[in-house]
């Protein structure tokens, strides 16, 4: 740490404190995970992987040291430390983001071209702001600074709807912008047990609790008489759709709400409090806690570089979060990586940036076998910028920058007078109002209103006030005695529409044209193209006719005629997502269900350039938890309940595959269609990659798993190939093991392996894949073997394991190395065999009474093995099963 420097009229406690210089960071070794971008979503998930990589101090329990010792993580962050949380929280700074129009104030919104003309290119506007980039639409660009965006956006945190998350085909919805359905079944977890990701997002940004920030006689009327009317809303979503903030999260009821609650004031009172505002502002917190206000990012990358200290103290090497303002990456370097088949992807190995270069290649505590990963999250254009410029020549290049989206806006404001109700002082009211509509050619199309509306004194007509009482912090009792004692006189009205934009893969895109417009770095600029299809131009038909009604609803007697006021111009909203969509299909998309490039071992996205699609809810509360899903994957052992396990740790939500009709005898189940990764999941260390018709994988330095999350019947057999590219290539392929994830083991991966001690319930068997046998070169180590179980012809039996069982035998047999192998296994009672390449290499009788054992509600699966070998990669394909 630096002496604390000094301006003229600050000392920079928080910046010393909380950040590291890059030679800081580049001399103290190797990192696990490095974050480009310290804005919304780098920090957030930055601070997830440390948590779930601590091993002792505060709420650690025992078994916390299975986690990877020294995961240490960084963040490179193009701007400064700025401000320590959202500008709203400080009372009165006054510091705001860009408008819908340049201003006096600000020339943002602008093009690149208009602000060159001003001689303002290269300045910082309303001190953190910028824009890097070409475009025909006016953008305000970026917040150059620690968290980013997330220090001004306003707020609002509607939900994913599943049936915004499109997972089949539909009007302008093609198979190139499919959500995976892996990712909506973990988005959608809390319709089943209540919990997940999107929960915990809710609860990290505020949005947990309904009416704790917004209340009083206004709120209780406007949403009462919203709700009576509610049929009347053209388009409106069932409101028994939304989150049901009472049942979810019970313990952020406020006392007042459980008034009304036990006795509510009309019929279904419960259900239309899904109409009260979600914004991120935590109002209330367990006894002793401060709540933390409006969400930002900057409180979460500070407590967690805290934490990190407090850990290391002053010995940087050891400090196992380093925060990096002030250095912007320019590129990342890559090298080939060789899979099984011959198939070459890309590997990250150094980045490049404008503070000098940080080499990725070095072992990470001595283990040739960790590597580090480098999670993209510079905000949708310039994550794409950088993947253009860094991974080249891949098969899916063409795709990246593709699907730009933003969202279609829409302001209007309007006053009623006299007010709707008596009110003895000023008072405001927040409400949602959720949209679907089918488009002419059949597309599902979202939108919502944000109302917001504040009775005020008298004054100018046009609504021009409805945020007067909205998102401010004030911390002396005269400006609050001044509210308390003004008597309003009219309701000021704001309805805010915000609408998806639906794909236009041709039309919307970033792009690096050549010659390039060259940065201050030396690398070319990204050019930004947008416009509104057909269908977004009908959509804002709709959503112009909806605020209609609604202001009807809510008093105004007027015609509004929302149709002839201007929307607001598609670069101004700061929601612009789509760039790096992920999918399940490679050829389709740029990244995978769980935001890692097809075609590279090591890089994420993290940012809202993964969407496929952008529904109408604001990205900041369904990016969190699509980061707090890409933490478990990056950091799986977070997910740990000790061992033995701790009481006070229930084990992770997770995904429950429902359990199928029992199949007909011999019918054949396709598992991998040899295209996609559908219906197959990671658990544990390593990564597979969909090439060349198979799964390959890139191994880690500890276990994984891919399984497939198709339930098994009692009795079949199941067909596949595989391929090895060395004799010592180590691999398996798992059957009879229940889902990895409900175990609550550090690594899931070996939730299917059977550990002596352990309970076995879980466990499955392992058909081994190892031409050496290794650790003792013993049958049942070696290939063809149902793994570490005793035979009667490979003697001494192991005590820990069931006795041999006379009729079993093993035979092991030598994979061909750099072709393909057939297995053929059958799995029929307790009674396993193998076959490879057509030669009887084991029977194995189950004789456990825990382990393996088929339940009809309890479904069993089929899993391939990532061994902790990074040069270990092994290919399959053709896999199947006939029922028995």
């Amino acid at each position: 740490m630096f002496p604390t420097p000094e301006t003229s009229f600050t000392r920079d406690i928080l910046g010393n404190y909380a950040c590291n210089t890059f030679s800081d960071a580049r001399d103290s070794g190797p990192f696990d995970v490095i974050v480009v971008g310290g804005g919304t979503f780098g920090l957030a998930l930055a601070q997830d992987l440390l948590f779930r990589t601590q091993q002792q101090g505060f709420g650690s329990v025992l078994g916390d040291s299975l986690r990877p010792n020294s995961f240490r993580i960084l963040v490179l962050e193009a701007g400064p430390f700025t401000l320590p949380e959202h500008t709203q929280d400080i009372p009165n700074l006054q510091l705001y983001s860009p408008g819908t129009q340049p201003s006096s104030t600000s020339a943002l919104p602008a093009t690149r071209q208009e602000l060159i003309a001003q001689g303002l290119q290269s300045q910082t506007i309303l001190e953190n702001w910028g824009l890097p980039w070409n475009s025909n639409e006016r953008f305000g660009g970026l917040a150059y600074c620690l968290g980013g965006r997330s220090l001004y956006f306003g707020g609002w945190s509607p939900r994913y709807l599943e049936t915004e998350m499109h997972r089949t085909p539909v009007g302008t919805i093609g198979a190139g912008t499919l959500w995976p359905a892996a990712v909506v079944e973990d988005l959608t977890l809390e319709s089943t047990i209540n919990n997940g990701f999107q929960l915990q997002a809710a609860q990290q940004t505020g949005v947990s609790a309904s009416n704790d920030f917004i209340n009083g006689m206004l709120h209780d009327f406007l949403r009462q008489r919203l709700f009576l009317n509610y049929g009347a809303v053209p388009n409106a979503i069932p409101l028994a759709e939304m989150p049901d903030y009472v049942v979810e999260s019970p313990g952020d009821i406020t006392a007042a709400l459980s008034q009304q609650l036990s006795a509510p004031p009309y019929a279904s009172f419960q259900l239309s409090l899904a109409l009260d505002a979600p914004l991120s502002v935590q109002a209330i917190t367990r006894p002793g806690f401060f709540p933390f206000n409006k969400f930002s990012s900057v409180p979460l990358g500070i407590t967690a570089a805290r934490a990190a200290f407090g850990e290391a103290g002053t010995d940087n090497r050891a400090k196992r979060l380093m925060i990096v303002p002030n250095c912007h990456v320019t590129r990342l370097a890559t090298r080939p990586y060789t899979l099984a088949t011959g198939a070459v992807v890309q590997e990250v190995i150094r980045i490049d940036t404008g503070n000098g270069s940080l080499d990725l290649s070095t072992p990470i505590n001595g283990n040739v076998n960790r590597r580090p990963i480098v999670v993209l999250a510079a905000g949708a254009i310039e994550s794409a910028r950088l993947a253009m410029l860094s991974v080249q020549g891949v098969p899916n290049s063409p795709e990246m920058g593709r699907n730009l989206m933003v969202h279609l806006r829409k302001n209007v404001s309007f006053t009623i007078a006299p007010l709707p109700v008596p009110l003895a002082q000023q008072e405001l009211s927040a409400l949602l109002v959720r949209c679907r509509a089918n488009l002419p050619d059949g597309t599902p199309a979202h939108y919502h209103l944000q109302i917001t509306a504040s009775a005020v004194p008298p004054g100018a007509a046009g609504g021009g006030r409805s945020d007067a009482l909205l998102f401010q912090s004030v911390p002396d009792i005269d400006h609050v005695r001044i509210f308390s004692q003004t008597a309003p006189g009219q309701l000021d009205v704001a309805i805010r529409a915000v609408g998806e934009m639906l794909p236009n893969l041709q039309n919307n895109s970033v792009t690096l044209p050549l010659p390039g417009d060259i940065d201050e770095y030396g690398i070319p600029r990204a050019t930004v193209n947008i416009v509104r299809s057909p269908q977004d131009v009908q959509l804002m038909g709709l959503m112009d006719a909806t605020i209609d009604a609604v202001a009807g609803i809510l008093g105004y007697a007027q015609p509004l005629n929302a149709g002839a006021r201007q929307p607001d111009g598609l670069g101004t909203t700061y929601h612009e997502s789509g760039t790096l969509r992920m999918g399940d299909n490679p050829s389709l998309s740029v990244t995978n269900p769980d935001g890692q490039f097809h075609y590279v071992t090591n890089l994420y996205a993290g940012d809202a350039s993964v969407l496929p699609t952008c529904g109408s809810a604001n990205p900041v509360m369904n990016g969190i938890a699509l980061r707090r899903r890409l933490a478990r994957r990056l950091a799986p052992e977070g997910d740990g309940i000790g061992n033995p396990p701790a009481p006070a740790r229930p084990v992770a939500p997770f995904f429950r595959p429902p359990i199928p009709a029992p199949p007909a005898a011999g019918t054949v189940i396709q598992l991998f269609d040899g295209q996609t990764i559908t219906n197959w999941r990671m658990a544990g260390r390593g990564t597979f990659h969909v090439i060349d018709g198979a799964l390959q994988s890139v191994p880690s330095f500890d276990l994984g798993l891919l399984w497939c999350t198709i339930p098994v019947p009692q009795n079949y057999r199941l067909e596949l190939e595989f391929f090895t590219r060395t004799f010592q290539t180590n691999s398996g392929v798992f059957v009879r093991f229940r889902n990895p994830q409900s175990t609550g083991y550090y690594n899931p991966a070996y939730s299917a392996v059977f550990t002596p001690g352990l309970p076995a319930v879980a466990a499955g068997f392992e058909v081994q894949i190892d031409n050496t046998g290794a650790p003792d070169g013993r049958a049942r180590h070696r290939t063809g073997a149902v793994y570490a179980v005793n035979y009667p012809n490979d003697g001494p039996d192991d005590p820990a394991l069931p006795a041999a069982q006379v009729a079993d035998f093993v035979n092991p047999l030598d994979a061909r190395v750099l072709a393909w192998n057939q297995y053929i296994i059958e799995v029929q009672g307790d009674v396993i065999t193998v076959n490879l390449n057509g030669t009887a290499t084991a029977r194995y009788t189950n004789t456990d009474p825990a382990r393996g054992r088929f339940s009809p509600v309890e479904p069993t699966f089929i899993g391939l093995q990532s061994y902790a070998n990074y040069s270990y990669t092994t290919a399959f394909r053709n896999i199947r099963i006939t029922v028995l």
